[in-house]
Order: structure tokens, then C-alpha cells, then sequence
């Protein structure tokens, strides 16, 4: 008998130890991250749920016009986030990180609190529009931070995929809490709560300090405009991060397509009904959860830019096979493909910049590629909607497709130098 218990004791032993590894090599056994993590989180479940109100919002004040005004408003959005990214890339090193991204979050939330008191959609435009120069310059400075934060590259890579997984639990958890409390409260709670979610992360970031770049001593500093542009100088002289710029066609591709024809899809095309569209989304999610869970063993193996390669060729699988699956349980799990596809390309960006900079030039490189990566979303998510609009889904999906094998393609040759 007592061999057993030995043997017990000792595999009990090893698996604490390992656990305890693991832990002391997480990224979250940093407690800068952690703080960082924690906002982040925060403050994107708070933006799900005033994306929820937000539509609820524009309906109520005008019906006949919601679609138009909704798709206006978005539309706007990306242009302002990448004129302000690029801006903020440029002079977000001339103040406190910690202050910036604390004042961002306190501003975000007086501006979130004014939703309610609208009553025109010209208001719309303008409070979508001020909101998203907010974000547009408080994300990079957030991505330029977590990598001084974590100098280690494996901890840094796990940092990354929790930062994906934050971005997709937002699309599943923020809808589930607005259902939640629209089951008993207007949807403007939904705003008011959302600027709270603001003002908690801006105490996180206040608790602790954050490292500030290298500014350099001695060099001549760049008038306005070569200093607002030199991100994107420095993004395109790299070919790894010219090579990003393609492929994030290959990755809006996918990501618009689930965004814009999952509904028109399943509802239209399967004839089913608003649950399996949520279903649907959620087999997006979980790929996409899938594939952040996964990368860090991945690139132990593989190198970030095979991964991101990797990551396109899904996304053309995917939409490929979305022409011919032979019932929604098949459609699922290849949407299921195609959010692992997008996460697998995405996620290593990150690391891609970080190697492709020093801390003092960071900022401006993840101002540029926020700025060049919302472009691409720009042109695509009209360009889904289109070609749904025009053609049979068949068609669209297999033009998609051909659209993220070029892009993908392109990429390759680019890297191959």
C-alpha cells in the first residue's frame, strides 16, 4: 500500500510544481499587466454594450433611416481613427503614459454619459466621431505599453493572445449582459454603465506606473508633419510589416464576412432564425478563442511570420467551404475555421512590431499599423455588403476567397523578398 500512495504523493508534487510554473511565468504574475489586462477587459465590455444601445439608440430616433445612419456613423469612425492614430502615435511620448491613458478613459466616459440627453442623429455622428479620436489614440499607446511591460518574448506572446481572447470574450459577454439588463432597465443603463466600465479603468491604470519609451537626447526633433508620418516611413520600410499591410486584407476579409453576411446568411440563405445567427457568431468567437489559447505553443515551433501565412490560407479555406456545407452544424464549425484563421494572423502582429522597433519609435509603428489595419476594414466591410447584396452567396464567398488567396499571396512573395 504504501508504494501507491508514494507514487500519488510525488505525481501530486510535480503537478503543483508545474502549475506554480506556469503561474510564476504568466504574464499575469505581473501586476502591471495585470492592471493593464483588467482595464483593457473592462473598458471593451463596456463598448459592447454601448455598441448594443447604440443601435437600439439610432432605431428609436429614426426608424426608417437606422441602417443608413448606423452604417454612417461606423463608416466615420474608422476614417477618424486613422487620421487621430498616426497623431497620437507621433507626440504620446512628450506625456505621462500612465496620465494620457487615465485622462483618455475619464474622457471616454463623460462622453459615453451624454447618449442618453441625444435627440437627433446629426448628434450621432458627432459623438461617434469625437468617442472614436478617443479610442484612436488611446489603443496604440496601450499596445506600445505592454511590450515594455514584458520585455520577455514568451511572456509577452502569452500577453498577446490574452489580449485577442479579452477582444472575443467582448463579442460574447457584452451582448449576453445588454440582454441581461435590458430584460428590466431602457437601454440607457446601457451607457451609464459603460462609462463606469471607463472610470474603473482609468483607476486601474492610475494605481501603478507605467514605463515610459526612450525619447533620446541630442536629435533634432522632425517638424509636425515628417514627425506625424514617420510611422508610417518606418512601417513600409519594413518588409515583414509591409507584408502585415497585405495580409490584413486576407484578415478583414475574414472578419467582415463574419460580421456583415453571417445574418443575411443563416437567415436568408438557411432560412433559420436569430438564435442560430448568434450561434453562428459565437463558433466565430470560439475559433478565434481557440487559436489565442493555442499560438504560444505555436510559435514555439513556428516562426511569426509562417503563422500569420498560415492564418491566411484558413481564412481562404474557410470562406471556400462556406460555398458548399451541407447544413448549419457544417457552417458553424467553419466559421469556427475562419475566427481561428483571422486570430492566427493577427495575434503575432505584436511581435512583429516589437522586433521591428526600439521602445522609442513604438508608439508611432502601433499608431500606424491601427491606422493601416482599420483601412482595410474600411474597404472591405462596404465590399461584403456589396457583393452579398449583388450576387448569390455562392459567389460571394468564393470571390471573398479569391480576394484573401491574393492577398495572401502577395504576402508570401513579399516576405520571400
Amino acid at each position: 500500500m504504501a508504494a501507491p500512495f508514494r507514487f500519488r504523493k510525488v505525481g501530486w508534487s510535480a503537478a503543483r510544481e508545474r502549475v506554480e510554473w506556469a503561474m510564476n511565468h504568466s504574464p499575469l504574475s505581473n501586476p502591471t499587466f495585470r492592471r493593464l489586462f483588467a482595464a483593457q477587459s473592462l473598458a471593451l465590455i463596456g463598448m459592447g454594450l454601448t455598441t448594443v444601445a447604440l443601435a437600439l439608440l439610432v432605431y428609436e430616433l429614426d426608424p426608417a433611416a437606422a441602417g443608413l445612419v448606423l452604417g454612417g456613423a461606423l463608416g466615420l469612425k474608422m476614417v477618424v481613427k486613422m487620421i487621430v492614430a498616426p497623431i497620437a502615435g507621433a507626440y504620446a511620448d512628450r506625456f505621462s503614459r500612465r496620465a494620457l491613458l487615465a485622462f483618455i478613459d475619464v474622457f471616454r466616459a463623460t462622453l459615453v454619459a451624454l447618449y442618453p440627453f441625444i435627440d437627433a442623429s446629426w448628434q450621432v455622428y458627432v459623438l461617434v466621431a469625437v468617442i472614436a479620436a478617443a479610442e484612436g489614440a488611446f489603443n496604440p499607446i496601450f499596445q506600445a505599453t505592454i511590450p515594455d511591460v514584458l520585455p520577455d518574448e514568451a511572456q509577452y506572446t502569452k500577453a498577446l493572445s490574452y489580449n485577442r481572447i479579452a477582444f472575443d470574450l467582448e463579442n460574447i459577454v457584452s451582448p449576453l449582459l445588454a440582454a441581461f439588463f435590458l430584460g428590466f432597465a431602457a437601454f440607457d443603463l446601457l451607457f451609464e454603465l459603460n462609462a463606469v466600465a471607463f472610470l474603473v479603468s482609468a483607476l486601474l491604470l492610475c494605481l501603478g506606473r507605467l514605463p515610459q519609451p526612450d525619447r533620446g537626447t541630442g536629435k533634432e526633433e522632425p517638424r509636425p508633419f515628417a514627425k506625424i508620418t514617420r510611422g508610417l516611413r518606418l512601417y513600409f520600410a519594413s518588409r515583414e510589416l509591409t507584408g502585415v499591410f497585405v495580409l490584413y486584407f486576407a484578415i478583414a476579409a475574414g472578419s467582415a464576412t463574419a460580421i456583415v453576411a453571417t445574418v443575411l446568411y443563416v437567415k436568408d440563405g438557411l432560412g433559420l432564425a436569430d438564435v442560430e445567427v448568434a450561434y453562428a457568431m459565437a463558433g466565430f468567437g470560439a475559433g478565434s478563442i481557440l487559436a489565442a489559447l493555442l499560438l504560444p505553443k505555436l510559435l514555439s515551433t513556428l516562426s511569426d511570420l509562417n503563422a500569420m501565412l498560415m492564418g491566411g490560407a484558413m481564412v481562404v479555406l474557410a470562406l471556400t467551404v462556406a460555398v458548399g456545407t451541407p447544413g448549419f452544424e457544417w457552417f458553424v464549425l467553419t466559421w469556427a475555421l475562419l475566427g481561428f484563421g483571422t486570430a492566427l494572423s493577427m495575434t503575432p502582429v505584436g511581435r512583429v512590431i516589437t522586433r521591428a522597433a526600439e521602445s522609442a519609435h513604438r508608439a508611432e509603428l502601433f499608431a500606424a499599423q491601427y491606422a493601416l489595419s482599420h483601412s482595410s476594414w474600411l474597404v472591405l466591410y462596404p465590399l461584403v455588403g456589396f457583393l452579398m447584396g449583388a450576387f448569390a452567396f455562392a459567389s460571394a464567398f468564393v470571390l471573398l476567397a479569391m480576394l484573401a488567396l491574393i492577398a495572401t499571396a502577395i504576402t508570401y512573395f513579399i516576405w520571400r523578398g
